[in-house]
Parts: C-alpha cells; structure tokens; sequence
C-alpha cells in the first residue's frame, strides 16, 4: 500500500507546483524538524483579477439574496491559490525552500477587479538532526 494521499476529487482545484520541487510553506513561524540555515526577506506573489461580464452579472443577482455568493467565491479562491503560486516561484527565484509567516492581504481595485497579494519570509531550511 502506498502512503500518498489520495488523488482530489475531479474538479477540485490544485496547485501548478510540482510537488518534487515543492517549497515548505507556513502560517507559522517555526516549521517542525527543520532549522534556519539563512534569511532571504520577505517574498510575495501577486495577482489582479477581473470577475468578468458574465460572473460579474450573475454575481449580481446572486448578490441580492442572502447567502454565499459563489462567482465571486469561486474567483476569489483562483486569485488567492494563483497568488500562492507566484510566491512559491518568487521564492524559488531567491533560493529558499521555505516561506513561513505566510500571510494574504486584498484590495479591490475599481468596480470589478481584486488584487490579491500573499507574502511571507523566504527562508533556506535544513533538516534537525536527531
């Protein structure tokens, strides 16, 4: 039997990180069984995202009643997950393996455009030795 994880479900959004090359990434400050070689600052990933006419003009309706508004979830989570994506290569491009204390932050830029930005602290890491 394996130990990976089972595949997502069809449909489920994933990552475009190739999971070999994969950097650690974390909310936390302090990433367990590893220690800090070295500090490369602070790395972000950035993306501006339009809803477009037609979720815009859905979104609309669905907006007029009470609940989630799934257009614009939907676009939302994309942008964050992309942003992620642009942090990782930000920090690849620097030559750390890690970005810990990772953080969102978003604006919302006109009428129908967000920009979503994720940063962290690059680091290089190496495994504790026991």
């Amino acid at each position: 039997m394996s130990d990976l994880p089972p595949p997502p479900p069809p449909g489920f959004p994933t990552s475009s990180v190739d999971p070999l090359e994969a950097v650690i990434t974390s909310s936390t400050f302090d990433v367990d069984g590893h220690h800090v070689e070295r500090h490369l600052g602070v790395v972000f990933g950035l993306v501006v995202r339009s809803m477009g006419f037609a979720k815009s003009f859905t979104g609309g309706f669905s907006a007029l009643r009470q609940g989630e508004v799934s257009q614009y979830t939907e676009v939302l989570e994309d942008a964050r997950r992309h942003a992620l994506d642009r942090l990782v290569e930000n920090a690849r491009a620097v030559g750390a393996n890690a970005v810990v204390g990772v953080r969102f932050d978003s604006t919302e830029i006109g009428n129908n455009m967000s920009e979503i930005v994720a940063y962290g602290t690059a680091l290089v890491l190496a495994l504790d030795r026991p």
